[in-house]
């Protein structure tokens, strides 16, 4: 299955929003690409208005990478990013 920019962004973002926890992920459109097999996909996280340090989300970003690769068949890595 072949899947475009979009199509990979829409997937992350229905995932990040079942999220718990009062985190809001933002994902940077401009800054996702495509390398080979790999989808690099660079993400604000934020509690409160605030940045999240990276050891809260690595959890969250190992699960959904996991899933994404399991039961969609795509190879993503979230890169943290700052607002």
């Amino acid at each position: 299955m072949t899947v475009d920019k979009q199509e990979v962004i829409e997937l992350i973002d229905n995932r990040f929003r079942v999220v718990n926890g009062g985190l809001k992920f933002e994902i940077i459109e401009d800054g996702v690409r495509e390398d080979g097999d790999w989808w690099y996909v660079p993400v604000i996280a934020t509690r409160a208005g605030k940045d999240v340090p990276r050891e809260v989300t690595v959890n969250i970003f190992a699960n959904i990478e996991d899933d994404l690769e399991e039961n969609h068949h795509l190879t993503v890595l979230f890169v943290p990013a700052v607002a």
